[in-house]
């Protein structure tokens, strides 16, 4: 008995350190720009811009986005907003998610601006510098 329960022992530690197996959402393609590399998507795939905005400024509710791509391979489908902070908390930043699909096959260069309404929204407004994705959508 004294031997069997300290082998009992290592083994419920051993298969309670084992990796879980992960359930991966195949139906969720999204695949996160990057601006250092060319980004290789399939017509299938959607892609992700992750921005944020301040939480509780004069501009929380005002911050808008545009891309530009004259190719016209991608076009911005929506942004999605989380506020990840507790409620009581004051301060701290929202994240904004730009959704963007491809829309033909194709290379291209795509140009991302950051507004905020109420300010003039021409391209050189843009109140952060502009970041370049290049991306690849493939079949």
């Amino acid at each position: 008995m004294k031997k069997i329960l300290p082998l009992l022992t290592i083994v419920v530690l051993l298969y309670s350190c084992k990796e879980k197996e992960k359930t991966v959402n195949r139906k969720d393609n999204r695949i996160y720009l990057q601006t250092d590399t060319i980004n290789v998507v399939r017509i299938t795939d959607t892609m992700v811009i992750s921005e944020s905005t301040c939480r509780g400024c004069a501009y929380e509710n005002s911050t808008a986005f545009a891309i530009k791509d004259s190719a016209g391979v991608v076009r911005l489908e929506t942004i999605e907003t989380a506020d990840n902070n507790s409620e009581g908390m004051t301060g701290g930043n929202i994240s904004k998610h730009l959704i963007i699909v491809p829309v033909k096959i194709g290379t291209t260069t795509m140009k991302m601006y950051k507004f905020w309404q109420g300010v003039p929204s021409t391209m050189s407004d843009s109140i952060a510098p502009t970041d370049t994705y290049k991306i690849e959508v493939q079949n």
